[in-house]
């Protein structure tokens, strides 16, 4: 075989940003191309020099978005072969993927492009349970023939051509740099698809495309059904483990099935809280994890109008020194909070729910396990709602009703003997309302030794309640209450002192 017909006729781009502990081996994979480009998007590392070095030819363009970024490689890179792969850094060709690219284009196809399929990789094995395999991605295309859109983090095909399936699969390392830099750019791409969602762009599906005997069609339906389908993280979660297998896999197959299920709440908790406050663009943190997307619906400013209306302040209320109520506010909590809160309502929230009406031993193990601190025989019905468990202090004997609302963003601690009737919330956190960011207050909630809070009443940041004393039901306490006293209204205000029987 002449040194021409060993060369892959198909031109290679491969995609990066700081790639420079992935680059080298990605561009060793593709070595039997002669046509081999780098489309770097600003990479602060040494990824362009040793591209430059690995003999590829290095270009660079801002990222605004994956669809853009491949448009921007077909329009504007000068490639020797009509047919065009795109990998990120992060994945591999094989030799048997490379046979069968040779003799399929051998043929002259007229697809459009090709599916590949891919095998995830992480903690040292081949994810093929958990990792859903064949997950197919159109990644081998003819330059006249393809083009892409965004969609949600990623890129959707658009041509009028028909689309192949390739059997070999290339290799993905998504977890090549660690798991700081996929939690990273999960929080990115659960940001954009948490605005796709809203914007309502989803493909539109039939129940019978649940059942498709197109794979990709398939893919996609299932997709779209589990943004209208409750509890979809959990789900998520136990799909992978039991339904695709990921539990035969071991350590590896459960870690992931944790990981894909903490992208799904991430996303299922941004978009609850792009619809509950009924956003008119994205600001401050989803702004900074998803440059250049504009929400859906966004009112986009037009300076010459806004000179001609006196500034637009009809539109937009102003506070007394001419700026907005809110700004956003930088996160105040740790990555580690921010990791422990998702195990949290990932994982220990279901469990917690799920488990028995008389499981209180169960419960108290588990809220535990993630840092409470409990004495013995706490009582906890399973209906109660437990913000951040590690934030929790209940002494021995005391009891949470069925419903009660425990918000301990700031510490809580729940005395000796103490009753929490249900439906009841304590509430260790508010923000403060003089401050353009809106910063959180999160403020310690004690309740002292025999106390008894009643049903449905509310207990605020900061608030002491002394012992032997009883908030009314229906009552809320905004301040300290002194101890042993009967105390209601709103606000709460002792009543009479309470005096127990011998």
């Amino acid at each position: 075989m002449s040194s021409a017909e060993k060369t892959l006729p198909v031109s290679i781009v491969i995609l990066t940003l700081n790639e420079e502990v992935n680059v080298e081996a990605c561009i060793a994979s593709c070595a039997e191309s002669d046509d081999i480009h780098v489309l770097d998007s600003g990479s602060a590392d040494r990824t362009a020099e040793i591209a430059r070095r690995c003999g590829a030819q290095v270009w660079e363009h801002p990222f605004e978005s994956f669809g853009r970024q491949r448009n921007w490689a077909i329009d504007n890179i000068p490639m020797k072969h009509e047919w065009v792969l795109h990998l990120d850094a992060d994945e591999r060709l094989t030799p048997e993927l490379v046979s069968e690219m040779r003799r399929t284009l051998a043929t002259n196809p007229k697809e459009a492009g090709f599916y590949l399929p891919n095998k995830l990789m992480f903690m040292g094995r081949w994810l093929r349970r958990a990792g859903a395999y064949p997950t197919y991605q159109m990644r081998l295309f003819h330059r006249d023939r393809m083009r892409f859109c965004d969609y949600g983090h990623g890129q959707r095909e658009l041509t009028s051509g028909r689309i192949g399936t390739f059997q070999e699969p290339y290799v993905h390392y998504a977890f090549s740099k660690g798991l700081s830099d996929w939690f990273d750019k999960h929080n990115r791409y659960s940001t954009l698809e948490a605005l796709q969602v809203l914007g309502r762009d989803a493909d539109h599906w039939t129940i019978g495309d649940l059942v498709s005997s197109d794979r990709i069609a398939r893919r996609r339906a299932w997709k779209a059904f589990g943004y209208v389908m409750p509890f979809r993280p959990q789900v998520r979660w136990f799909v992978t483990l039991f339904v695709l297998g990921g539990i035969l896999e071991g350590r590896a197959g459960l870690s992931y099935a944790r990981l894909y299920g903490t992208y799904e709440q991430m996303t299922s908790l941004k978009l609850r809280m792009m619809r509950a406050r009924k956003l008119e663009s994205t600001t401050g943190f989803e702004m900074e994890q998803a440059p250049g997307v504009r929400a859906p619906g966004a009112v986009v400013s037009d300076p010459t109008r806004e000179a001609a209306d006196g500034g637009g302040a009809a539109q937009r209320p102003l506070g007394a020194a001419g700026l907005p109520q809110t700004r956003p506010e930088p996160s105040p909590y740790s990555f580690r909070e921010k990791l422990g809160r998702v195990i949290w309502m990932v994982v220990g929230k279901p469990l917690f729910r799920a488990s028995f009406h008389n499981w209180y031993g169960f419960r108290r193990r588990l809220l535990k396990l993630f840092g409470a601190k409990l004495g013995k025989g706490v009582a906890i019905r399973p209906s109660v709602h437990v913000e951040i468990p590690w934030m929790l202090e209940i002494d021995d004997g005391a009891i949470v009703g069925d419903e009660a609302i425990l918000y301990c963003l700031g510490r809580i601690r729940i005395g000796k003997r103490a009753i929490i009737s249900q439906y009841a919330h304590l509430c260790a956190g508010t923000h403060d309302y003089t401050d353009p960011t809106f910063r959180l207050i999160r403020s310690p909630i004690t309740i002292g030794d025999d106390v008894w809070i009643g049903a449905d009443a509310f207990v605020g940041p900061g608030v002491t309640i002394g012992p032997l004393s009883v908030l009314g039901a229906r009552s809320s306490a905004y301040k300290d209450l002194p101890m042993q006293q009967i105390c209601v209204g709103n606000p709460a205000k002792p009543l009479r002192r309470r005096e127990l029987e011998a």
